[in-house]
């Protein structure tokens, strides 16, 4: 079996991804739509598990936690086109915790922007997948970033110079995804401000709130709370998902979005959990930036992941095993004089 040949296991809900259509709870595609979109989570996590391991670097943790929402955000709201990665009418995601970037990568491979393959040099010198996305050689990323607390400003004014366009740029939308510790900055609030001033509602903020952050717990090393409080008296209209995992709640929130067009930025709140579906890592601060160092630690999740999720998706457990055999650990071009310990001191 060639575990890069995901077509076997799962295609695009949409054949044409520069059209939205809503489709609903009482419609016959329904529960396809939510298998082919877990499907699609479920190789997200994967072949990030695969491309981490590889490069011997990433962030677990939050790529497995926003693995359910890109795959709804790609599967079924975003309208873009692969082919044309510039295409003047495409719907804009900004990821602003940029060092979870290996789930973005395998929804872009899935999404067509470029070859799975491509996931085997992540971090690797000389790959045009970066440690942090490079928009001048990744197709489908927006904007360079790396540094937390930039990117929501870069999102208000991309949707505040879409609206200035005119009216036949209505109907485009901005998304920006940020991470629930990444609000501990003080440019994310000053974004949130602007875009409550300029009334910019074809702009949705989107946190994953997991919970974890580098060095701890949120609510321990610098609360949000009262996060939506604080969200509506910013003049943004905050939407709770109590369950960010579930995409049939995710995709009726969407469905909801389209027609809220009244003068208010969204802001989601997103309840996830830090490194879903790998039992060590949920929760746990110490994987927020440590990936599998081995094949054999690598296998082990892929089969975890298989078990929660592949098997009942209807996955053969073939695919896991080939995917773990398929890694080769990509050596640093320098040597590290750092001893590398698994836990954070």
């Amino acid at each position: 079996m060639n575990p890069l040949d995901f077509k076997q296991f799962w295609t695009p809900f949409r054949p044409n991804t520069r059209r939205f259509h809503e489709v609903f709870s009482h419609h016959r595609e329904f529960a396809d739509l939510i298998e082919q979109t877990e499907t699609m989570a479920y190789l997200i996590r994967s072949y990030a598990v695969y491309s981490m391991t590889c490069a011997a670097l990433g962030h677990p943790g939050g790529s497995f936690s926003e693995a359910d929402l890109l795959a709804v955000m790609y599967n079924y709201v975003l309208r873009y086109d692969p082919q044309k990665p510039k295409w003047p009418g495409r719907d804009v995601l900004y990821l602003s915790k940029c060092h979870a970037c290996p789930g973005l990568y395998a929804a872009l491979a899935l999404g067509g922007y470029f070859p799975i393959d491509d996931l085997t040099r992540y971090g690797a010198w000389d790959s045009h997948l970066e440690s942090h996305p490079d928009s001048t050689t990744t197709p489908g990323i927006e904007i360079s970033g790396g540094s937390l607390g930039q990117i929501p400003g870069v999102a208000v004014g991309r949707a505040l110079g879409i609206r200035r366009h005119g009216p036949d740029e209505g109907d485009r939308m901005v998304y920006v995804l940020i991470g629930d510790g990444e609000c501990n900055e003080g440019s994310v609030w000053e974004a949130f401000m602007a875009a409550g001033h300029y009334h910019l509602d074809n702009l949705v903020f989107i946190i994953d709130y997991n919970k974890v952050q580098a060095k701890g717990f949120v609510h321990t090393d610098m609360s949000i709370e009262p996060l939506a409080d604080k969200l509506a008296a910013f003049n943004l209209q905050p939407r709770q998902i109590e369950n960010g995992h579930n995409a049939a709640e995710l995709v009726s929130l969407f469905n909801t979005l389209h027609t809220q067009r009244r003068g208010k930025p969204n802001a989601i709140i997103l309840n996830t959990i830090k490194g879903k579906n790998i039992h060590m890592c949920q929760y746990n601060p110490n994987w927020h930036t440590s990936a599998p160092r081995t094949t054999e630690a690598a296998r082990l999740w892929l089969r975890e992941l298989w078990e929660r999720d592949g098997r009942r998706l209807g996955i053969p457990e073939a695919f896991h095993e080939a995917l773990g055999e398929a890694i080769r650990i990509v050596p640093p071009v320098h040597e590290n004089p750092d001893h590398i310990v698994e836990k954070q001191a």
